[in-house]
């Protein structure tokens, strides 16, 4: 394969802005859904490592239901998409099988919020990259481990970011994305099953995910193959009782290779920003 067809292969990240990155960060909820403590945890985490990655980070908390849906109206009719090469969305909220819950409680359909930035709803980010990270339950169900792992100090900080009771459906993750080209989804946990969220520590596949973009994106990794690294730290965690597991899952309609630049300055330490909570 000749340079050309390699340059082809990837989607074109050197314009004139990076992207924007949208965090919606739902803590606090209006009815029976639990306080998502350490969640505030996960939004620095997001907000430092995609700054460092270039892009300009809006984040919005506690958001309902209706305020979600304009958030995401006026970022499709957003006129700088057209010079920026990517957009970035990280939901962290409770959920249910294919949907998210806003701080009103009132469910919102995962492929509604996708859907806002298909081709043809948004024409300025037509063939370029669109990124969601959602981090919340799928479910009910708790996944079993194969094998015992002791894991520490989940003991008492650890809970599940749970939704209201209820039949979950066996609605395939795929369904969840838009038809056209150019999507990613990354999903907490696959359909039909809890995510965990340690309440001083964040969640376990939000902080898994911001660590292997800090270490992968310097050795020039894609998205999927960093995707996949996130996979198999999460699959190796468990609660302090070796009870429960979580295994995230990745649906996309990319076309190419999503490699981002390597950042000129070296990223802050997350650690120096606990200090600003």
């Amino acid at each position: 394969m000749n340079a050309e067809a390699v340059m082809l292969s990837q989607y074109k990240m050197d314009g004139q802005c990076r992207g924007y990155c949208l965090i919606i960060n739902n803590v606090n909820f209006e009815g029976s859904l639990k306080k998502r403590k350490g969640s505030d945890k996960d939004a620095m985490e997001l907000q430092l490592v995609f700054t460092w990655l270039g892009f300009q980070v809006k984040k919005y908390d506690d958001k309902t239901s209706t305020e979600i849906k304009e958030i995401l109206r006026f970022w499709q009719s957003f006129g700088n998409w057209k010079d920026s090469d990517c957009l970035v969305c990280c939901i962290l909220s409770h959920g249910k099988s294919g949907e998210i819950f806003g701080t009103d409680e009132r469910l919102i359909p995962i492929r509604t919020i996708t859907s806002y930035f298909k081709a043809n709803n948004c024409p300025l980010l037509a063939q370029k990259p669109k990124l969601f990270f959602i981090q919340a339950c799928q479910g009910e169900k708790i996944q079993q481990p194969v094998y015992l792992q002791e894991d520490s100090d989940y003991a008492v900080s650890f809970e599940p970011d749970a939704q209201s009771s209820g039949y979950v459906s066996s609605q395939q993750l795929t369904s969840t994305i838009p038809d056209e080209a150019d999507f990613l989804l990354g999903m907490a946990t696959v359909d039909g099953y809890l995510s965990f969220r340690h309440v001083h520590e964040g969640t376990w596949y939000i902080q898994a995910l911001c660590s292997k973009l800090q270490l992968l994106v310097p050795r020039g990794e894609d998205i999927l193959s960093i995707l996949t690294a996130v996979n198999e730290e999460v699959s190796r965690r468990a609660d302090a009782q070796c009870e429960r597991k979580q295994m995230p899952q990745p649906a996309y309609t990319l076309r190419k290779k999503l490699i981002f630049p390597v950042p000129n300055e070296p990223l802050v330490p997350s650690e120096q920003s606990s200090d600003m909570q």
